[in-house]
């Protein structure tokens, strides 16, 4: 299986071609990676690289309008994506979090 880059940055998304008749998958989130990979063999998949690469340059108000209308049209492939960008900034948000109680408690363990 290989990989192609088709975006630079957080979170990375990548394409991957499997040898034989894989069209079940639209995609799949690597967590330890930060990485979304789409199924380039799935029949829809030019249509959803662009308007990923689309709802990714998106701000909240933006992506949450775009759902609306995504699902009008009733695909959910894009209640998917909003899923695991949900999460992605739980776990950022998160580690953020603990780096700040480990450096509050350095800090005041050196003052002591």
């Amino acid at each position: 299986m290989e990989l192609q880059l088709i975006h630079f940055g957080a979170p990375m998304i990548y394409s991957c071609a499997r040898e034989g008749n894989r069209q079940r998958w639209m995609f799949s989130y690597i967590t330890e990676q930060d990485a979304i990979v789409m199924n380039k063999n799935h029949k829809n998949y030019e249509d959803y690289e662009e308007l990923l690469l689309a709802c990714l340059s998106f701000d909240d108000l933006q992506r949450k309008e775009f759902l609306q209308i995504a699902r009008s049209v009733g695909t959910t492939f894009f209640d998917s994506i909003n899923k695991v960008l949900r999460i992605r900034k739980k776990i950022h948000s998160n580690k953020y979090k603990q780096k700040q109680r480990f450096v509050e408690k350095e800090v005041i363990r050196c003052q002591s």
